[in-house]
């Protein structure tokens, strides 16, 4: 988790300089979310987000969410959830949020509950990463200061299954045809793996290498009902490709690759299997460093900006949220060159897959604007981001 401290220092000058609906700054698409929750209320007063239009795109801006920090796209449904975590240093409030992506109205609110097994982590059970499995019905979620994963119906909102003893539990991913969802964590310094049907625990895998281990972001390919191929970040140290299979039930995992990564700060994944590769951020360098998909051979570090942090391959281009800079870079898988840059508010904490013209950004703006970072107040934005072209 960033400290204050650590986040002040990091924020541009050129950041807290711009300013959103004001300024003559031209957007003509956006919107206020006509939200129906009795507590966005104040969100639905607020003006909507703008930012400046870049030839060839249409960015358009909502008032939606409290803390915002990651969504998932429910496939099945087409709806967008979303964990709000505020402040995000010390949390006193906490709420999953399904909304339609189309108007972002929030159509359901899940609030947590209090906690005291925080670590001093705040006073709530703050949830923090999001999924959803292909065949839709549940949403899991991780707690990462008290422990827990979380299971929840999609249509009732009502909790199924609470795992508990999983330390710093982090990123979400599903090998659907396997019936199976992957969750990384601290402990065991790796993978936990769960069944999707009968939500139980049925396996763990261990990231090899020397060092603290603090497995992050994960991406999933090559996924069938033979087997699964999980590449995983940890925080802190390696990066390691898992190849997981299941017959009778039974599932086994096994280590393909695993490199060391320097320095910290690498909670996200993406990967192309067309080009062969892995990109993994790091965000307090700016980085994107580039391996091999298949071998894990270091290729280049890519600079795209400062706070580096969630990634997306959009029309085949990789596009990296710069989250201390407020922009998003968008970079030439051929040469690996960053060829333009978008403005879409203050913090992009996460680039989301929506349509085949359009991503979601997933906007923590609060925590420059309204003080959000260390008090309970603010709110928060998701931006569209349509290609024209």
């Amino acid at each position: 988790m960033i400290t204050t401290s650590r986040l002040k220092a990091l924020v541009p000058a050129a950041a807290l300089a711009l300013t959103l609906g004001a300024g003559g700054l031209a957007a003509p698409s956006a919107h206020a979310a006509p939200q129906h929750d009795p507590a966005a209320r104040h969100w639905e007063s607020l003006p909507a987000p703008v930012v400046p239009q870049q030839p060839g795109y249409q960015i358009t801006g909502y008032n939606v969410g409290k803390g915002n920090y990651r969504g998932a796209i429910d496939q099945k449904t087409g709806s967008l959830w979303l964990t709000n975590v505020s402040p995000l240093e010390g949390a006193k409030e906490s709420s999953i949020l399904k909304v339609d992506p189309n108007t972002m109205r929030v159509q359901k609110r899940i609030r947590m509950p209090k906690a005291s097994n925080t670590g001093g982590h705040g006073t709530v059970n703050a949830q923090y990463d999001i999924g959803v499995p292909k065949r839709g019905g549940t949403v899991w979620t991780t707690a990462a200061t008290t422990g827990e994963v979380n299971v929840w119906d999609t249509g009732s909102g009502k909790l199924l299954k609470t795992f508990t003893g999983v330390n710093h539990a982090h990123g979400i991913v599903f090998a659907d045809d396997l019936g199976l969802a992957i969750v990384s964590a601290s402990e065991p310094g790796g993978i936990v793996i769960y069944d999707l049907n009968t939500l139980q625990e049925v396996g763990r895998a261990k990231q090899p290498g020397a060092g603290k281990q603090l497995a992050a972001g994960m991406a999933v390919t090559d996924s069938s009902a033979g087997g699964a191929t999980i590449t995983v970040a940890s925080y802190y140290s390696s990066l390691t490709q898992f190849r997981i299979t299941r017959e009778n039930g039974a599932v086994k995992t096994k280590v393909l690759w695993n490199t060391h990564q320097g320095g910290d700060g690498h909670g996200s994944v993406e990967v192309s299997k067309a080009h062969n590769r892995v990109y993994v951020n790091n965000l307090y360098k700016g980085l994107v460093q580039v391996y091999n998909l298949r071998t894990g051979a270091h290729i280049t570090d890519l600079v795209t900006g400062p706070g580096t942090n969630s990634m997306i391959i959009f029309q085949g281009k990789l596009y990296a949220a710069n989250y201390f800079a407020g922009y998003i870079s968008v970079i030439d898988q051929n040469t690996l060159g960053v060829s333009r840059l978008l403005t879409t508010g203050f913090a992009p904490n996460q680039l989301l897959a929506w349509k085949p013209n359009t991503f979601l950004v997933i906007d923590k703006s609060s925590i420059v604007l309204d003080g959000g970072y260390t008090q309970n107040r603010g709110v928060d934005r998701i931006w569209k981001v349509r290609s024209l072209r």
